[in-house]
C-alpha cells in the first residue's frame, strides 16, 4: 500500500519591483508654498507627459488631432503678428498645434504674455503647462522645470501674475483650462490612464520576453533540503541578480524540497493562453483611449479593424470628429488669442481636408 504521508515543501517567490506608477490627482495646499500641489508629489502633470512619450495610441491621436487642429496653415490677423508670434520665430500654426496638444494632454494650456514700454502687447510664446503651478484662484503661477525633482529652490521658480487686459505688466500669463471648480484642469482621458499604463505595461513585456535570457513562468525546485531563512533570501538574491531582471514579463517561483536525491530541477509553468490574453488586453486598452478621446481609429492610420473603410466613409468620420472635436479645440485657442489682443476674430485658421481645400475659417 502506498504511502500517503505529506512532505513539508516551502515555496518562496522572487519579488519584482512594482512601482505603483499612477499618482493621485490630488489639488492640495503644500505646506510652505503658495502655489496648490498638481496632483500626488506635484507631479500630475510630469507622469502623464511620460506616458505620452511611451504609449504609441496615447501620442498617435494627441499628435494627430493636434494637427487637425492647426489644419492646413493658421494666421494672426493683427497687425504685426501676422508672420510670426515673438522674437523666437514661433509662427501661429505651431502656437495653435502646441496649445492644442496641451489642451488634449492635461485639459488646458498657458501662454505667455510680453509687453513693450508703452504697455501694448510685444510679444506671446508657448508656455509648457506641465511647468506651471497655480494658486487656489488662478490668480498667480509660479514656473520651474525642476517640479519633479525632490527639492525646488525658490530661486529656480519664477513667479507671474494672471494676464489683465487693462495691466501694464511686462510678462504675465493667459491660463486656460476646462474645469472651472478647481485650479487644475482634469485630462479629458483621466478615464483611460490605467489603459494606457496597460498598453505601456505589455509593450515592455514582450520586450523584456526578448531581451531576457530568463524567459517567464519557470520553478526552480531546490531538492537539497529545506535551508535557514537567510540561506534562501541569499539564494532568491543571487538568482534574481544573474537570471532575472527588474523588468523581466514573470516571475521566477523557488521551491524549497527534501527528495529525489538531492537534484536541483528547473521546470517550466505553462500559460497556454498567454499570447491571446495580453493581446486582448491590448485591444481593449486601446479601444478604450480612442473612446475617451471620441477618436475614430481609422483617422488616425490605425486600419486593422477597417472593413471596406472608403472615401466617402472616411470623409463621413472626419466631419463627425471636426464637428464633435476638433473645433471645439479651435474656438478654445481662439478665444484665447481674442482675449490677450482684445479683439474679434484674432485667429484664422485654414481647416484640415482631405480634398485640395483653398478655403479658410475665422475662428470664433
Amino acid at each position: 500500500m502506498e504511502d500517503n504521508k505529506s512532505i513539508p515543501m516551502v515555496f518562496a517567490a522572487i519579488e519584482q519591483t512594482i512601482i505603483k506608477s499612477i499618482p493621485k490627482f490630488t489639488q492640495d495646499e503644500v505646506r510652505g508654498k503658495e502655489y496648490i500641489s498638481y496632483g500626488q508629489d506635484n507631479i500630475f502633470p510630469q507622469y502623464l507627459y511620460s506616458l505620452y512619450q511611451e504609449v504609441t495610441t496615447l501620442k498617435t491621436i494627441i499628435d494627430g488631432t493636434s494637427s487637425y487642429v492647426a489644419g492646413d496653415d493658421a494666421r494672426c490677423n493683427v497687425p504685426g503678428f501676422e508672420t510670426v508670434l515673438n522674437r523666437k520665430g514661433d509662427t501661429t500654426r505651431n502656437m495653435v498645434k502646441w496649445l492644442a496638444r496641451d489642451y488634449l494632454l492635461y485639459g488646458g494650456f498657458s501662454i505667455s504674455v510680453i509687453r513693450n514700454l508703452a504697455g501694448g502687447i510685444a510679444e506671446i510664446r508657448y508656455l509648457d503647462f506641465k511647468n506651471l503651478r497655480t494658486d487656489k484662484k488662478n490668480e498667480a503661477f509660479w514656473y520651474s522645470e525642476d517640479y519633479d525633482k525632490r527639492y525646488v529652490r525658490s530661486t529656480k521658480t519664477i513667479l507671474y501674475p494672471k494676464f489683465m487686459v487693462d495691466s501694464d505688466t511686462a510678462s504675465s500669463i493667459v491660463y486656460v483650462k476646462n474645469d472651472i471648480g478647481n485650479p487644475y484642469p482634469v485630462p479629458r482621458w483621466s478615464g483611460s490612464i490605467k489603459c494606457a499604463e496597460i498598453e505601456k505595461h505589455i509593450d515592455d513585456l514582450h520586450l523584456n520576453s526578448l531581451e531576457n535570457g530568463f524567459m517567464p513562468g519557470y520553478i526552480i525546485n531546490f531538492l537539497q533540503g529545506i535551508p535557514d531563512d537567510e540561506t534562501k533570501a541569499e539564494i532568491e538574491r543571487n538568482i534574481y541578480s544573474k537570471f532575472v531582471s527588474t523588468d523581466n514579463a514573470g516571475r521566477v517561483l523557488i521551491n524549497f524540497a527534501n527528495g529525489e536525491e538531492n537534484a536541483t530541477k528547473v521546470e517550466r509553468l505553462d500559460i497556454t493562453d498567454f499570447s491571446d490574453r495580453y493581446t486582448k488586453a491590448a485591444e481593449r486598452s486601446r479601444e478604450q483611449l480612442y473612446c475617451a478621446f471620441q477618436a475614430i481609429p481609422q483617422l488616425f492610420g490605425n486600419m486593422a479593424a477597417s472593413t471596406g473603410f472608403n472615401e466617402i466613409e472616411f470623409q463621413k468620420a472626419w466631419d463627425l470628429y471636426n464637428r464633435t472635436v476638433v473645433r471645439d479645440i479651435q474656438r478654445v485657442i481662439g478665444d484665447a488669442f481674442d482675449h490677450i489682443f482684445n479683439t474679434k476674430d484674432s485667429l484664422t485658421i485654414k481647416p484640415f481636408s482631405i480634398e485640395d481645400n483653398n478655403t479658410e475659417q475665422t475662428v470664433n
